[in-house]
């Protein structure tokens, strides 16, 4: 009978307690919470995310709204039971006055309390399963988690670019990501034109008044000059 460890699932709340994530969606303010099918395919009902959308409505409307769309909020548990995962945001939907006496409310009031998203599988859940990389795409069907992604790219990171990533500095050596980590989207992206095989790319920035001119060879900078 498949399982899940106590070491992967210490491992999976690890990551996840305490991160702020971004609702895509109305969330609703009652211990309940929000059912997601990992399989849409099980219920002709259901979108392609998992969500039943009328259930959703009818939820927000008798026990108000816990979690706005756009709202960042803190994920305070992570549960793991036999068949599905309980992700709690902003307290789970358990916190003062989130779903007691709920009909006193008008329809999508907002109430303190938070929500909860209920990932359910419809079968036996494995530590395969709960491995953050596994876990992390469902997961972002309902929620931004690019805070998330960006706190286990920083972890990957060699350590002779962690400084450079903290200060907030290009260095050479760095791949895409690592500046991204660093300085973020640049404001314009250029491909070179190239005699060779290689890969030659150009990323502008303009910060503080200076405008960077970072130069890739095949994903990795060679060059960064500050004008």
């Amino acid at each position: 009978m498949a399982s899940t460890s106590k070491e992967a699932k210490a491992e999976l709340s690890k990551v996840l307690l305490g991160k702020d994530v971004k609702a895509l969606l109305d969330m609703p303010a009652y211990k309940d919470g929000l059912d997601l099918y990992v399989d849409p395919k099980v219920n002709k009902r259901l979108d392609d995310r998992g969500l039943d959308l009328k259930d959703l409505a009818k939820y927000l409307k008798e026990k108000g709204v816990g979690v706005e769309r756009d709202e960042w909020v803190t994920i305070t548990d992570v549960k793991v039971d036999s068949d599905r995962v309980e992700v709690h945001l902003g307290g789970g939907g358990e916190g003062r006055g989130a779903s007691k006496n709920a009909s006193k409310k008008g329809a999508g009031f907002k109430r303190a309390g938070g929500s909860r998203i209920n990932f359910r599988y419809g079968r036996d859940l494995t530590d395969a399963d709960i491995q953050i990389k596994a876990f992390l795409p469902i997961l972002a069907r309902v929620v931004d988690t690019s805070r998330i992604q960006e706190k286990l790219d920083q972890q990957n990171v060699p350590p002779e670019f962690k400084s450079a990533i903290e200060e907030k500095k290009i260095v050479e050596g760095m791949t895409y990501q690592m500046a991204l980590l660093s300085a973020g989207e640049p404001d314009q992206k250029k491909v070179d034109d190239s005699t060779d095989d290689n890969l030659h790319e150009t990323w502008y920035y303009m910060k503080a008044g200076h405008r960077w001119v970072v130069r890739f060879l095949n994903g990795k900078v060679v060059k960064v000059q500050i004008f």
